[in-house]
């Protein structure tokens, strides 16, 4: 007998976080340097604030920020200007919990954006391009 559990919303995020970011790295549909963008944006949305992130998202890497919209449920926006919209205009309390949704969807789309990656770069590669 099976029974119909409830599943958080952090664990709908990462199965769409996963399903995006596989698709697009499969399918090579990630522009140049998604991988790179998509680890920095969580720190970015902490650091700027929402709203500040998203703008610059939409004019560096409107891919992501089409992903992020796709994780937290607003897909038939277009290109995320619809959450950016929405975001622009929440009142305060409205702004928190877009920022707190915001960067749990970012932080799933960066872990699998790590993980999936085909050509993975290990530390000791990155440590030697360094010196």
């Amino acid at each position: 007998m099976t029974t119909n559990i409830p599943r958080l919303r952090s664990q709908v995020w990462a199965e769409r976080a996963f399903v995006r970011v596989e698709k697009r790295l499969k399918d090579n549909q990630a522009p140049p340097k998604y991988v790179e963008f998509a680890k920095r944006f969580p720190s970015l949305i902490h650091a700027c604030g929402l709203n500040q992130a998203l703008a610059f998202a939409l004019a560096k890497n409107p891919v992501l920020l089409d992903d992020l919209a796709w994780v937290l449920g607003r897909e038939l926006e277009p290109v995320g200007e619809g959450l950016l919209t929405t975001v622009h205009r929440a009142e305060l309390a409205e702004y928190l919990q877009l920022s707190r949704d915001a960067l749990t969807a970012a932080g799933w789309l960066k872990r699998y954006a790590e993980a999936l990656r085909p050509d993975p770069v290990s530390d000791d590669d990155q440590s030697e391009h360094v010196q």
